[in-house]
């Protein structure tokens, strides 16, 4: 059976790559779109298997992998869903697990080895019978402490953090006090914790832009 893909993809050169590579003998690539409104509105006449998205769209200034998955859920709900990212856990761009539609693959795109890996996936996708692929979560946080790390990222003090998320400052404390044991971050008198936490969040997102900046 010849598998149809549609492809969303915001950065462009990766998203005529994977247009290119990934037709072979069992897949084929029935349209390539770098924003969310073009493939929802493709999607209304083109007939497809699995859809491959980019997790975190338009750096999210817009909606996300997971909503365009749900959207095109509710018109083909046979449909494969394969979310492609560079972050170990899709909660890091604020996604909340129970938001990812049933039957959904999740890899990240440093485990792409060569295209191969990502046709694998497609497949699993197509004939899933699951609830969700196996590898959803890799990051062992709560959805609290997940959204405390971010926070910590973008720079705000303990203060701030209570306020945002409506809870004592001796809570926002003990949370980063158990992120920091559950990624195994330990400091000393040359260190600093937040400085580490930053850092931390910013590998798990993949970000080199970011892990640069926090080390320069």
């Amino acid at each position: 059976m010849m598998l149809r893909v549609l492809l969303v993809e915001d950065e462009d050169l990766l998203r005529l790559a994977l247009a290119s590579l990934l037709p072979d003998e069992t897949i084929t690539v029935v349209g390539a779109y770098g924003d969310a409104a073009s493939a929802v509105a493709a999607a209304q006449t083109t007939a497809f298997d699995v859809l491959v998205t980019d997790l975190d769209l338009a750096q999210g200034q817009g909606p996300d992998g997971i909503v365009v998955a749900n959207a095109l859920r509710r018109v083909k709900p046979e449909i494969g869903v394969v979310l492609l990212t560079s972050y170990s856990d899709p909660r890091l761009v604020g996604a909340k697990l129970d938001q990812v539609p049933p039957r959904t693959e999740y890899i990240r795109k440093q485990s792409v080895r060569d295209i191969d890996t990502l046709r694998a996936t497609i497949r699993r996708a197509a004939y899933a019978q699951g609830e969700t692929g196996a590898a959803l979560p890799e990051v062992q946080l709560t959805d609290g402490q997940i959204e405390t790390m971010q926070l910590v990222a973008q720079g705000l003090s303990n203060a701030e953090i209570a306020r945002q998320r409506f809870v004592t400052e001796r809570t926002v404390e003990k949370s980063i006090q158990r992120i920091t044991q559950a990624l195994d971050i330990t400091s000393d008198s040359t260190t600093n914790t937040r400085v580490l936490l930053v850092r931390a969040y910013f590998q798990l997102a993949g970000s080199q832009s970011a892990r640069h900046k926090i080390s320069s």
